[in-house]
């Protein structure tokens, strides 16, 4: 707090202590002389020493706690709300090149921070790549006092990004600098190993799926694995997803599932497990149905084009994939032009300072309790 602050609110809060002694001291009991006619020809003696003394300390005591909580309360704008001029900070994304952007902003003065947990100051090292940008931005503008202003400098391209859009709370520039986007892990390829059992040649629907893992295999034969043959043979530990154009599952299949398998096959009318696929008309074409670690897929019409016109859509072999792969996560990298930071509807906004009414309840007790002693002490005198 500045000097300038609290020297006002010292020299407020001596004067409310003093403020009600010296009242309780005029207002003391009034003694009234009375003359008598046989003492006036008394030899006057020396008066006895005045010596100042507090009378009813309960009552000044209570004066006193009421005139110091009246000052707390109305010092809270004081103590809780927005009092200090306003700062300017910089948030410094991963991967932004330090030096140019002190180039750039060497006119403009503020804190620099590194969006990376604690916030530490730009002038340490920078931070490991990669770093969660969108919830470190969102952290960051939230623990700002609402006065302050915000400049985000960010490379071309970001990295850290989630399904949430970036709703600031503070004026602000968002502002592109040179800089590399942070290096993200790469994960090699995951390796699928595909097995496709059915009941022969003339088995519906065979082709259909032969094609459409032919196609996941052109596109990369390194990272699939295909395995086809009839229902009698065995299915590999290793099998990563299973199709199954045959009759009703073996039990051991279903003990592949619980261990982590994905496994599709055809029930017509099922209800078990949630859609996961519908046609353009809105009507349910696949359900998926958690068991143990594992992945029950029913497609719930048989698959010949007649009752499943998908089948012959180029996009099939794609839609195919993604019943196995289940939800993908959102993308976490993008252009910093196309996801750039918006205020939101109650940006800017000083939060107001509310009375605090536990306080106001303990002033109108502390009143109270002095209004009764001060009327006992009237009507005992």
């Amino acid at each position: 707090m500045s000097l300038s602050l609290l020297l006002p609110f010292g020299l407020f809060a001596l004067a409310g202590a003093l403020l009600p002694l010296l009242i309780h001291l005029i207002r003391r009991t009034e003694q009234t002389a009375i003359d008598f006619a046989a003492l006036r020809w008394l030899r006057e003696s020396v008066k006895p020493r005045r010596r100042l003394r507090f009378e009813d300390p309960w009552l000044l005591a209570w004066r006193l706690l009421l005139l110091a909580l009246v000052a707390l309360l109305l010092a809270q704008p004081l103590l809780q709300g927005s009092w200090r001029g306003p700062r300017q900070w910089i948030a410094v994304a991963d991967g932004v090149d330090i030096t140019a952007a002190k180039r750039e902003l060497a006119d403009t003065g503020g804190e620099w921070r590194w969006l990376a947990p604690g916030f530490p100051e730009v002038g340490d090292a920078a931070p490991p790549s990669p770093q969660p940008f969108a919830s470190l931005l969102r952290e960051f503008d939230a623990g700002l006092d609402p006065a302050d202003r915000l400049t985000v400098l960010v490379p071309a391209e970001l990295d850290g990004l989630d399904a949430g859009s970036l709703q600031l709370q503070h004026a602000g520039e968002w502002r592109i600098v040179p800089g590399q986007p942070p290096v993200s892990a790469t994960l090699p390829p995951t390796q699928h190993a595909v097995a496709l059992r059915h009941a022969g040649p003339e088995a519906a629907g065979l082709e259909y799926f032969r094609a459409a893992l032919g196609a996941w295999q052109a596109s990369d034969p390194k990272r699939w694995t295909i395995d086809d043959r009839l229902i009698g043979a065995q299915v590999d530990a290793a099998t990563n997803w299973l199709v199954w154009l045959g009759p009703e599952l073996p039990p051991e299949l279903l003990g592949w599932v619980r261990d982590g398998g994905r496994l599709l096959r055809i029930e017509e009318g099922a209800q078990a497990g949630r859609v996961v696929w519908r046609d353009a008309g809105g009507t349910p074409l696949a359900r998926d149905e958690s068991i143990g670690r594992g992945h029950l897929i029913r497609l719930l019409h048989p698959p010949t084009p007649e009752r499943l016109p998908a089948l012959l859509d180029a996009g099939f072999p794609d839609r195919l994939r993604r019943l196995f792969e289940g939800e993908t996560r959102a993308p976490t990298r993008a252009l910093a032009t196309a996801v750039q930071a918006q205020r939101g509807a109650n940006a800017g906004i000083a939060p107001k300072t509310p009375l605090d009414t536990p306080l106001l309840i303990l002033i109108a007790l502390v009143f109270l309790a002095e209004r009764l002693l001060a009327t006992r002490r009237r009507s005992s005198s």
